[in-house]
This record gives structure tokens, C-alpha cells and sequence, in this order.
């Protein structure tokens, strides 16, 4: 499922990415250069200028634990959305979707933290590189993954449970 979701959404970025190009060469043409278009212009090439750190040279270990931080809060925040969602008395819903309601949420978390469509692991990462700049150099990088690695499984295994609770209470 997680392939299927991966190849949809790449698809749609890739659609969007070429009507937004339609669109910035079509407006490019129409307009003139007035205030607006330099304005645009030099947001655009502030923009471009503003690199982020490659992940060459990030510690591929921090960097791990933080997409599996942002795959968690997104596949959290997909369930809350769709607990918001009403419920049609149309079709009879069960335990079997649930689970696919619960997979799809996963795979969609997954998926977005991998591409990095939120942008939460990279603020995840530069404010755990700054938590270890602060720290003394006594306490190594393994230690620090190891105690987010906790975290993360704790929070896994909270979800988990969550889960079950609400499958049982279903």
C-alpha cells in the first residue's frame, strides 16, 4: 500500500509542478515589468538563494530519527482528521475499515515524511543539532539517537495501543 500511495502522490506533485510552470511562463508573457512581477522576481530569487543543509552533511542517524518523528505526528494527525470527518449511516462501516483507514494514514505519514512534504523533520533536526552543539562533547551523537529512538518507539507503541483500544471499544 505504501508503494501505491508513494506513486499517487508523486503523481500529483508532478502534475501540480507542471501547471505551475504553464502557469509562471503563461503570466510571464501576459505581464509587463511592473512593480508586482520585480517583486515576485526578487522573492523567487531570495528564495533560491536560501539552501538547506544537504543531507550529505547532516548526521544521517539524527536525520533518520527525525523523519520517523515527523512520520509519527503526520500518521497522528491524519487519524485526529479523520475521527473529525462525520460518518455516513449510508454504507455500514467495520473493522476491516478501520484497519485500512489505519494503513492508509500510515503509509500517507510515511510517504510525506520521506519526500519531506511538511518540513517538521527538518525543524526537528536542526533544533536536536542545536540541543547538541549546547551539550558537551562528552555525550556523544549515539546517545542522544538512542534517547529520540526511545521516544519514538514509546510513542510507536502508544499509537499502538491506541489502536487497540479503539478497535475493542468498536
Amino acid at each position: 500500500m505504501a508503494d501505491l500511495v508513494e506513486f499517487v502522490i508523486d503523481g500529483i506533485l508532478k502534475r501540480e509542478q507542471m501547471q505551475q510552470h504553464v502557469k509562471t511562463q503563461q503570466s510571464a508573457n501576459v505581464r509587463t515589468h511592473s512593480p508586482t512581477a520585480t517583486n515576485k522576481n526578487s522573492f523567487h530569487r531570495v528564495l533560491a538563494s536560501q539552501t538547506t543543509v544537504p543531507v550529505k552533511e547532516k548526521d544521517e542517524g539524527l536525520w533518520k530519527v527525525s523523519k520517523q518523528l515527523e512520520a509519527v505526528f503526520v500518521q497522528q494527525m491524519m487519524t485526529e482528521m479523520r475521527k473529525s470527518v462525520g460518518k455516513s449511516d449510508f454504507m455500514p462501516s467495520g473493522y476491516a475499515e478501520n484497519v485500512h483507514a489505519s494503513m492508509m494514514d500510515d503509509a500517507i505519514a510515511q510517504a510525506s515524511a520521506k519526500r519531506g512534504d511538511f518540513g517538521i523533520a527538518e525543524s526537528i533536526y536542526r533544533q536536536l543539532e542545536g540541543a547538541q552543539h549546547a551539550r558537551t562533547s562528552k555525550q556523544g551523537n549515539h546517545a542522544m539517537i538512542q534517547e529520540i529512538s526511545k521516544t519514538t518507539d514509546k510513542l510507536e507503541m502508544s499509537r499502538g495501543l491506541a489502536m487497540e483500544v479503539n478497535r475493542d471499544a468498536h
